[in-house]
């Protein structure tokens, strides 16, 4: 029997780590329709997840492995993963299912291993619906369009030069500023493919400086139109009293490198996003004009 597909569908909030797709998940889940799913469960559309197994580059046992261990329990901590979300046994007997039924219908069988662990996050809390990040689902949108084809993907972008001060502060990332770089634009360029192949009106892509700090207003009445919220008032509070330049350190990534990397970072950046625009990603931010581009060694 075939499911239906009409509300409630999923929101899938994704980008590049730093880029504010946590305050964004937040902000939707304000909405009375969504619970956030309180842990980045990746299994989806990280790699070697769902996806992969779908197109044969991993296999059942090796995507079991990765869900019985580094996405079951992860962090630092050992706090974040599945755990924080369903139960063991329930986790088992999910993942008994999914390999049981996987081959007779690969979509299907992916569809109901995803609701039956991120279903009941919003079903302990009363919601039709829940808003889930990862940071490649926006890559991911062609195939997870296949299992839930009324979903909706929030494509948060952020200048990537303060994406790189916010990766070389976390202790569990990297110290490399061209490491991080490097993967901001991977995985924009990986974003914007995948966008190419999914419906515009499933995707809204947003630049977290103008959600914060430049054009508020605006951003948010795009994000309104674009989830259909009949009152955006619930949300309307948690955006006026939680999103803010200030939390969201807008115009602060010089002050959060050491000089010398900024330097070269913000050369590597306009060049980089240069390029990007003559590919057609326009959405890749370019510095703002009032900022001045670094003089050239030796001038």
């Amino acid at each position: 029997m075939a499911e239906p597909f009409d509300f409630p569908h999923p929101i899938f909030v994704g980008g590049v780590g730093r880029s504010g797709t946590h305050p964004m998940g937040h902000l939707v889940a304000a909405d009375p329709r969504y619970t956030w799913v309180r842990t980045e469960t990746r299994f989806h559309a990280s790699s070697g997840g769902l996806p992969d197994l779908y197109r044969d580059e991993t296999t059942m046992s090796e995507f079991l492995a990765q869900m019985r261990g580094r996405w079951w329990k992860r962090g630092h901590r050992q706090h974040q993963g599945l755990q924080r979300i369903i139960d063991r046994e329930d986790f088992d007997a999910a993942l008994a299912a999914f390999e049981r039924d996987y081959e007779a219908d690969r979509v299907a069988a992916s569809r109901r291993l995803v609701k039956a662990l991120l279903d009941p996050s919003a079903e302990r809390k009363g919601t039709p619906a829940w808003v889930e990040i990862t940071g490649e689902v926006v890559e991911e949108a062609p195939f997870l369009l296949e299992l839930f084809p009324r979903a909706k993907f929030i494509n948060m972008v952020r200048d990537g030069r303060a994406v790189v001060a916010g990766t070389l502060r976390k202790a569990d990332l990297t110290d490399d500023p061209m490491r991080a770089l490097h993967k901001w634009r991977d995985m924009v360029q990986a974003a914007a493919d995948a966008i190419a192949d999914v419906p515009a009106d499933r995707v809204l892509t947003i630049f977290l400086d103008d959600f914060t700090a430049f054009d508020r207003e605006g951003t948010f009445e795009r994000l309104v139109e674009f989830l259909e919220l009949d009152d955006p008032a619930p949300m309307r509070v948690y955006f006026d009293n939680e999103i803010s330049s200030e939390r969201a350190h807008v115009g602060k990534w010089r002050e959060r490198m050491a000089p010398q990397d900024a330097r070269m970072i913000d050369r590597r950046y306009r060049r980089l996003v240069k390029r990007m625009h003559r590919k057609g990603i326009e959405w890749a931010p370019e510095p703002r004009p009032e900022e001045r581009a670094p003089k050239l060694l030796g001038r």
